[in-house]
């Protein structure tokens, strides 16, 4: 089974958004900001690790 890409967003961003919500009802206002700092970095490190992946495909002298 194979899941579109929007649909692959929409639950991360729901999983996200979810995880965001628990932590903050749960043990409050701190605790959802370090999770969305937490949710963010992770985000970031792995746009830059997908980017550098695709520069260097592009890169690629193999591909004549």
């Amino acid at each position: 089974m194979v899941i579109q890409r929007s649909t692959l967003e929409f639950l991360i961003a729901a999983l996200a958004l979810g995880t965001v919500m628990a932590a903050t009802l749960w043990l409050g206002q701190g605790a959802g900001v370090l999770v969305l700092l937490i949710w963010g970095i992770g985000l970031a490190i792995r746009l830059k690790r997908k980017s550098k992946r695709a520069a260097s495909r592009d890169n690629d002298p193999d591909d004549n």
